[in-house]
C-alpha cells in the first residue's frame, strides 16, 4: 500500500499550503509532494469545488512535476517500484 494521506504538515513557506515528504519503503527514494491555495506559486492547487492537485519532486528530475492527482503519483511510484524490481533481478 502506498499511503499518501498521512504525514502532511503545513508548508513552511506557503500560507495555506501543505507538504508531505514520502519515503518509499520498497525503493528508498524520497518524493516531496506539496499543494496550496490558488495563486500560491505551487503547481498544485487546493480549490473549493475542484479536485486537489499536487506538485511532486520525483527521483531523477531537476524540476518538479505539477498538477498531478494522488492517484497519478501512486501510479508513478508503482512504476518506479517495477523498474527497481526489474533492475534488481538482472544485477547478478
Amino acid at each position: 500500500m502506498i499511503d499518501l494521506t498521512t504525514g502532511w504538515v503545513q508548508h513552511p513557506g506557503v500560507s495555506g499550503g501543505w507538504h508531505l515528504e514520502y519515503v518509499d519503503p520498497v525503493c528508498g527514494f524520497d518524493i516531496s509532494i506539496v499543494t496550496g491555495p490558488k495563486g500560491s506559486g505551487l503547481m498544485g492547487v487546493i480549490a473549493p469545488g475542484q479536485p486537489t492537485t499536487y506538485e511532486a519532486w520525483l527521483p531523477g528530475l531537476s524540476n518538479p512535476t505539477g498538477y498531478l492527482t494522488l492517484d497519478e503519483i501512486r501510479g508513478i511510484i508503482m512504476y518506479f517500484r517495477e523498474k527497481h524490481r526489474d533492475e534488481a533481478m538482472y544485477m547478478d
